[in-house]
C-alpha cells in the first residue's frame, strides 16, 4: 500500500504531493504494524519508523498515516503525524476516522523479521537485535493493550504536554530502552491528579513493549519523577485504573462505631452525710 501510492495515484494537494514522495522514496522505512481500511476507500495506517534510532531525540518512533482516495479522480489526499509510540498514533488515526478496534490488531511478526540466512554470521536473532528497534515491537502485557486502547479512543482528554527518552539500550546492555510522555488530563473527575506519566518500555529478547502509567498532583511532582528514571529500575508510579486512568478511588474504612449507651452503676452508689 505505502510503496505502491506514488506511482498509481496523482496528488490531491500540494502536501499530499510532498508526503507520497517522502513515502516512496523512503517506503522500505515503513514497517506496518496495524492498519484499517473503510467502504469510502480510506486508508489508516500505523507503520514503525526505521529512521528514528533510539538517541534522545527520537520521538517518532511510531508514524500515522491517513490516506484517502478520489476513484474518479484518481487521486489521493494524504496526511502524516510523527509520534512517540503506537497508541499516539492510533490516536492521531481514530480522530480522522479511523475503527479504534481494527488498529488494536496488531500484524504478527513474520518468524525472521530480519530476513537473515540460517547459519554463520547472518543466524537469525533472538527477539530484537537492537532494543531500538520499535518497528519489531508488540504490546507485551493486557495492561499495555488496556492503556493503548483508551489512548486510542481519548478524543480531547489529553494534551501532550512533553516526551523524551528515558535511557537508551546503552544504558542496559542492549537490553530494553524507554521513553516517556507527560500528559494534562482534562476529565472531570482527574481534577486532583491532572497530571499523568506514561513510561513505554521496550524489552529486545521478548520483542515487545510495556507501558505503565501514573497521575500526580503537580506537573512539579511528575517532573521530579520522570528525573529519577533508572535503567536499573524506577520506583513504582502512582496506581491508576488502566481502563479509565483515573486514581484509584480510596479505600472506604466502613462507619465509624457507635459510642457505647451510657450504662449505670450495677451497684447504687450510697452517699454519706
Amino acid at each position: 500500500m505505502i510503496d505502491n501510492l506514488y506511482q498509481q495515484w496523482k496528488s490531491a494537494d500540494e502536501a499530499s504531493g510532498r508526503f507520497l514522495r517522502d513515502l516512496w522514496f523512503d517506503s522500505e522505512h515503513y514497517v506496518v504494524a496495524a492498519a484499517d481500511q473503510n467502504s469510502d476507500g480510506e486508508h489508516f495506517i500505523i507503520a514503525g519508523n526505521e529512521l528514528a534510532m533510539g538517541e534522545p531525540w527520537a520521538d517518532e518512533r511510531a508514524v500515522a498515516i491517513h490516506v484517502r482516495r478520489d476513484l474518479d479522480k484518481r487521486t489521493c489526499h494524504v496526511r502524516r503525524a510523527h509520534t512517540l509510540t503506537y497508541g499516539w498514533a492510533g490516536h492521531w488515526l481514530v480522530r480522522r476516522g479511523a475503527d479504534p478496534d481494527a488498529l488494536a490488531r496488531y500484524r504478527p511478526l513474520p518468524a525472521n523479521p530480519y530476513s537473515r540466512r540460517p547459519g554463520g554470521d547472518d543466524c537469525q536473532a533472538e527477539g530484537l537485535i537492537s532494543a531500538s528497534h520499535y518497528w519489531y515491537a508488540r504490546p507485551g502485557d493486557a495492561r499495555t493493550r488496556t492503556i493503548e486502547d483508551r489512548i486510542r479512543r481519548s478524543g480531547d482528554r489529553y494534551e501532550i504536554l512533553t516526551r523524551q527518552m528515558a535511557y537508551s539500550e546503552h544504558a542496559t546492555d542492549g537490553e530494553r530502552e524507554a521513553h516517556w510522555v507527560l500528559l494534562l488530563d482534562n476529565h472531570p473527575r482527574a481534577a486532583e491528579r491532572r497530571y499523568v506519566v506514561q513510561l513505554e518500555t521496550v524489552h529486545r529478547l521478548r520483542a515487545v513493549y510495556t507501558l505503565g502509567e501514573g497521575a500526580f498532583r503537580t506537573e512539579k511532582e511528575a517532573q521530579e519523577w520522570t528525573y529519577r528514571i533508572d535503567a536499573r529500575g524506577s520506583a513504582p508510579l502512582p496506581a491508576t485504573d488502566p481502563a479509565t486512568g483515573l486514581p484509584a478511588a480510596p479505600r472506604s474504612t466502613g462507619p465509624a462505631a457507635a459510642p457505647a449507651a451510657f450504662q449505670p452503676p450495677s451497684t447504687p452508689r450510697r452517699f454519706t452525710r
